[in-house]
């Protein structure tokens, strides 16, 4: 069967070097064969748009600030622990590269949102039993193989990093990914969604930017052409004369923007930018806005200052936590807690997890609840001190203070009442 055939039959899965001809034939349709591979997520977005390396920098840093607790389950519930296991390979993850558990993490983050996949080894003991050391693989390196059977996949992972190759069982490695709908092979169903896929045109077009604007500056000392419009044109020794002495009197940021005056009919033609085209460099913000969208960060964060105000800015940090770093916590400690913790207590008595309990914007503000707090209980001495019946307090305490009928019962008997909030 050929490859054409390969391709357009559903019932046949493309291997490896067939995609990487499909793409190589059919890549440049899209704008400049940009965001074709793990390692262009990188290199064309995280590495050089420098809207998409400030948003992941936010989230990563933010992220890695959190800190990792370990609780064990009693009879009471989840307890914190400060002593186990998991507390010795957090303090020491890579002895051999000097890892430490923030360096995993932001590794971690790092692969995830730039290439919507990570992968953590474990490397157990002499004699197998717990892991003692971990290592992030680098995302582009990794090749996602399979049996391609659907309802039964025996998944596996190449690297190939240089002349080091290895091959990895699905227990060896921790893989966290976003999912990705569209796939046309098994393999390719365990392989994650980029968020920097998803806005490709937009990082792309941020990239174009910064390019326009790097040759704007670079080529700013030619602003325009001076012409002869008289009938008898100039020798080339008039023309380089010119030339020479138009330079001389305008080189130099001393001169910027001036133009020789001489006394022959010259005329000077602008090779400057137009409006238009300046107002396409200026539109950053917009490209920032969407990058920020696809990550869930307030663009506010990443120096947007058309949305910048206090009560704005305090909800955006408070939006990052919950809409960003949460939900990414969530995802990579479940999986943490499946590769590590189950590793170090196969009884699932002890769990790892981010505690944001302490988090300054995730926390209530107490002054303006107290504030609440004291209005409701002046209202409620109002009502009981009103000379009506117990069943009209009853009343006015539902209506007014959404208290339930037991609460407003026993407050209206003049039984000590329920603090708002407990």
């Amino acid at each position: 069967m050929g490859l054409f055939d390969s391709f357009f039959n559903r019932k046949t899965t493309l291997n490896q070097h067939n995609r990487e001809l499909i793409y190589r034939m059919f890549g440049s349709f899209l704008p400049k064969n940009f965001m074709q591979s793990d390692r262009a997520y990188l290199e064309q977005g995280y590495e050089s748009n420098v809207d998409v390396y400030a948003v992941i920098k936010k989230i990563s840093e933010t992220f890695k600030a959190v800190p990792t607790i370990v609780e064990q389950r009693t009879s009471e519930g989840w307890e914190k622990i400060e002593d186990s296991s998991i507390h010795e390979l957090m303090n020491n993850p890579n002895p051999g590269k000097g890892y430490t558990w923030e360096d995993i993490e932001e590794m971690l983050m790092i692969y995830l949102l730039s290439n919507g996949n990570s992968y953590m080894i474990g490397q157990e003991g002499l004699f197998g039993g717990q892991i003692q050391e971990i290592d992030v693989l680098p995302s582009p390196s990794i090749e996602i193989r399979s049996n391609n059977d659907f309802f039964m996949p025996e998944i596996k992972y190449h690297f190939q990093l240089g002349n080091q190759s290895r091959l990895f069982e699905s227990e060896q490695i921790e893989h966290i990914r976003f999912f990705n709908p569209s796939y046309i092979c098994v393999q390719d169903s365990f392989k994650g969604l980029s968020p920097i896929q998803v806005a490709a045109r937009v990082v792309q077009s941020g990239n174009d930017k910064w390019d326009a604007t790097a040759n704007l500056l670079q080529n700013r000392g030619a602003i325009g052409l001076i012409t002869d419009k008289s009938n008898r044109p100039m020798t080339p020794d008039e023309a380089a004369r010119v030339q020479s002495s138009f330079q001389a009197d305008t080189a130099g940021a001393n001169n910027f923007g001036k133009v020789k005056v001489t006394n022959k009919d010259l005329d000077f033609i602008s090779m400057a930018m137009s409006s238009t085209d300046l107002q396409i460099i200026e539109q950053g913000v917009v490209n920032l806005r969407a990058i920020c969208a696809v990550y869930g960060v307030d663009s506010s964060l990443i120096n947007d200052p058309a949305n910048q105000t206090y009560n704005n800015r305090k909800e955006a940090v408070k939006s990052l936590y919950t809409n960003a770093v949460m939900p990414l916590a969530e995802k990579i400690y479940s999986k943490h807690n499946s590769f590590i913790a189950k590793n170090h207590y196969p009884d699932g008595s002890v769990r790892m997890r981010k505690d944001f309990n302490n988090i300054e914007a995730l926390q209530t503000d107490k002054k303006e609840e107290a504030e609440k707090d004291k209005i409701v209980m002046e209202g409620v001495s109002s009502i009981m001190s009103m000379p009506i019946t117990t069943e009209a307090k009853e009343l006015l305490l539902k209506e007014t203070y959404d208290y339930s009928e037991d609460e407003a019962r026993i407050i209206a008997q003049g039984m000590p009442m329920r603090e708002p909030g407990v």
